[in-house]
């Protein structure tokens, strides 16, 4: 009987401890995070800012990097597998929306919305696509 009851302690406490492991995925997000925090990125938003983006979800994230472009107040959106301008309509008829639209068609597919402030770039996007895509993503926003 008593070896039952050490047993059965000994089992509650290395299930207590698997549970403080983190799995598999916290793993990638933490490295992809570090990265992030690293290169320049702020992890993460208000929920003012989260409801400025149409294509937010919790299984998304919102990263954002200071904002050195000319570009401000501009919101794109993924449509059809395309960024697409949201906001606002009247910079179609600015004369260098055919080079801003270039700049925006260099961003990887990987970015589901973005939008340019004042002082900084928001970008929605699927963290799971890793670090490398992460890179990917900085040098294009560098670019523009």
């Amino acid at each position: 009987m008593e070896l039952l009851i050490i047993i059965f302690i000994s089992l509650f406490f290395l299930g207590a401890v698997s549970f403080l492991r983190p799995s598999k995925k916290m793993k990638a997000l933490s490295e992809i995070r570090s990265v992030a925090s690293k290169e320049g990125f702020k992890i993460g938003s208000t929920a003012e800012l989260r409801n400025k983006f149409k294509n937010w979800d919790p299984r998304v994230a919102i990263y954002q990097l200071k904002n050195t472009s000319s570009l401000k107040e501009l919101h794109y959106i993924k449509e059809n597998n395309v960024l697409c301008l949201y906001a606002p309509i009247s910079i179609k008829y600015a004369e260098n929306f055919k080079e801003i639209e270039s700049k925006i068609s260099t961003l990887p597919s990987s970015v589901l919305e973005i939008i340019f402030f004042q002082s900084n770039i928001a970008i929605v996007w699927d963290e799971m696509l890793g670090v490398d895509e992460l890179l990917i993503i900085k040098e294009a926003i560098l670019k523009i």
